[in-house]
């Protein structure tokens, strides 16, 4: 296996879904920035147009609409990935949905949507990923999680049982593969100022709420959940796996009264 001084981010190929998003935008432009070739997935043609055209590079980006709850279309990504750009060693399961209703509001089909988004799909493209990052020696799976998936939040039953998922799926991924050359690690963002997040920080309450909790005093940026994403996908971090990286601004660290 190649050591960190010979291996770099340079003409890798990643594919990040949700990539038309607040913190899937951030994270494309972070690989861009350090040279890799980009696939860029969601469900939604149009925002992935504007997203690439946000991004620039499109001699270094693909775009690739595609229904993540529909297995086969998850399934067949990482090949037709490989096929556009000529390989594939980087997978971020970025893409994520949540329902915000009590548990007693919460339907079960709302429930399994978001199992499906936010568990199901990466598990179904990292195993359509796995063998040929296997027969290539090295490939980087990052799973984007949440601090939700450590902390019970009220009104997100689902979204915290499969994010909670996710970060255990993370580990068992490392643990059967870490020795054919495969990481898989996860980041958990705190609140991030997203148009997903936007209605909290126009509320005075809730604002003040997210400030009390966490230790730095303020919300995270996009840029600030990209950054470790890249480093998780780059040499730097070729001793780091099975890991959940807290990305909260210290919120999980403890609570003050």
């Amino acid at each position: 296996m190649e050591s960190p001084m010979t291996t770099s981010l340079q003409d890798e190929v990643a594919l990040v879904t949700g990539a038309a998003g607040g913190i899937g935008r951030a994270i494309c432009r972070s690989l861009l920035d350090a040279g890799v070739r980009v696939a860029l997935v969601d469900i939604d043609k149009a925002a992935l147009e504007d997203a690439a055209a946000e991004l620039g590079s499109p001699d270094r980006v693909a775009l690739f609409a595609t229904d993540l709850t529909e297995d086969g279309q998850a399934g067949a990504l990482p090949g037709l990935v490989a096929q556009r750009l000529g390989s594939l060693g980087i997978v971020v399961n970025n893409a994520g949905v949540r329902q915000i209703a009590p548990l007693l509001d919460l339907e079960p089909a709302d429930w399994r949507r978001t199992l499906d988004v936010d568990l199901t799909a990466p598990f179904v493209l990292l195993r359509a990923a796995l063998p040929a990052m296997v027969e290539r020696g090295r490939g980087k799976i990052v799973n984007i999680a949440s601090m939700a998936g450590h902390m019970a939040f009220q009104n997100r039953a689902a979204y915290c049982t499969a994010k909670a998922g996710l970060m255990m799926l993370t580990k068992t991924v490392a643990f059967e593969f870490g020795a054919k050359g495969i990481w898989c690690n996860a980041v958990a963002p705190g609140v991030v100022e997203t148009p997903m997040t936007s209605a909290y920080f126009q509320d005075a309450a809730m604002a003040a709420s997210i400030r009390a909790n966490v230790p730095m005093e303020r919300w995270a940026q996009p840029h600030e959940i990209a950054e470790p994403v890249t480093f998780l996908c780059g040499p730097g971090s070729d001793y780091v796996n099975g890991t959940t990286l807290f990305v909260d601004g210290g919120w999980t660290a403890g609570k003050g009264y």
